[in-house]
């Protein structure tokens, strides 16, 4: 056995990187950017005022100012104030050359005889956004590598990009293997289970914005299996298979990807759950065997494929993690395996939820993360912090 980082190491050390291609910004999101890209214009490309108020000159700052023009975000303007003038402007809107102060509204009041401003409080910021604050023209704005989020589409349209190139996706099919398993829209019988693992799979993949194909249910069957494998393993850059890799009379897994040429990465992790998570790689194709337990290959997925997938697009994944305390004692026997354990989030500390072990697929629904403890480890006490691994 490996230890998991070992496992994830291996993982990102034999990824590779994919080609490109050129796809409109606005269907980028969830893409890896293949390009870096620089604004081509300062912003904001002018002074603009950062409130609704007056703009002056902030020598005039305790004269009685006469509003010589209003001026609304999108007006052209060229006025040029003269002492003991100002004007009437609006958030986004361009200053008149000369203004170096904008006063807040609020803190302005009107003479209704003259018809005069009065400034009533100063502030020491200027309330003005001035040209080239946020970037300037030729700036790096984003790097090649970047996960497209709705904040990237946004910066993308500012600086005119309609169109980016980013890294393509990999290909990838999911498959099943148990004499045991059925699809969902069957009634299983007293032997048999409905097929969950695929589907979980397939979803994991999706929220990544990779359309993972599903190939079906293996036979747990060794000629079956590797004529299923031989077929699915052309065509795909990755295929993720559940069930079949541990070290039953009937898991064919390992020894079928041995024939068909593939190279063993890894084949075991001490780690609970999950311990028999494979993976094994020819040329540029990869197959990932993990557990037939639900809860395990969920788990493998997001430690080990999900940031190798990423790695495939050339993204670095980058784990979200929150320190918090425990709200109860935990226990647990002694064990040479670093165990992940689901937990919950209440009042901001961390409550292992109700978890009969990897099959235990509901103790999911409750989890929003999951703890890592290190091996030998038999209790933590209630209030120490832990690192919670969000999913």
């Amino acid at each position: 056995m490996i230890s998991v980082n070992e496992a994830i190491s291996l993982a990102l050390k034999h990824a590779f990187i994919l080609g490109t291609e050129k796809i409109s910004f606005n269907e980028s999101l969830g893409r890896i950017l293949a390009e870096d890209i620089n604004s081509d214009i300062d912003i904001p490309s002018f002074n603009k005022s950062a409130v609704d108020g007056y703009a002056l000159r902030k020598e005039d700052i305790n004269l009685p100012l006469t509003i010589v023009q209003t001026i609304q975000a999108g007006d052209i303007t060229t006025v040029k104030l003269n002492p003991a003038e100002c004007v009437k402007i609006m958030t986004g809107a361009r200053l008149p050359y000369n203004a170096d102060y904008v006063a807040k509204i609020e803190d302005t009041e009107i003479d209704p005889l003259t018809g005069k401003v009065h400034i009533r409080k100063v502030e020491n910021k200027s309330n003005i956004r001035y040209q080239a604050e946020d970037i300037k023209k030729g700036e790096r704005i984003l790097s090649s590598g970047t996960l497209i989020r709705p904040q990237e589409v946004a910066t993308l349209a500012s600086v005119g990009r309609t169109t980016v190139q980013v890294f393509q996706k990999p290909t990838v099919i999911i498959a099943s293997t148990g004499n045991e398993l059925v699809e969902p829209h069957h009634t299983p019988t007293d032997y048999q289970i409905r097929n969950s693992n695929a589907y979980q799979l397939l979803a994991q993949c999706h929220r990544m914005n990779i359309y993972a194909s599903y190939h079906g249910i293996i036979a747990d069957n060794e000629t079956i299996t590797y004529h299923h494998l031989k077929e699915i393993s052309q065509p795909y850059d990755v295929v993720i298979l559940t069930g079949g890799v541990s070290m039953g009379d009937f898991d064919f897994v390992p020894q079928t990807i041995e024939k068909l040429g593939y190279k063993i990465v890894f084949k075991s992790i001490a780690v609970q759950p999950g311990k028999p998570t494979m993976m094994a790689q020819k040329d540029n194709k990869v197959i990932f065997g993990l557990p037939g337990n639900p809860v395990s290959s969920f788990i493998q997925f997001e430690l080990v494929v999900k940031p190798f997938l990423y790695k495939l697009m050339g993204h670095t994944y980058r784990v979200s993690e929150i320190l918090l305390p425990l709200a109860h004692d935990y226990r647990s026997k002694k064990t040479d395996r670093t165990r992940l354990v689901p937990i919950k989030i209440e009042d901001n500390k961390v409550v292992a939820v109700e978890y009969h072990g990897s099959a235990h697929l509901f103790a999911l629904n409750e989890a929003e993360g999951i703890i890592r403890i290190e091996p030998n480890v038999t209790q933590i006490d209630a209030g120490t912090y832990v690192t919670v691994r969000l999913f």
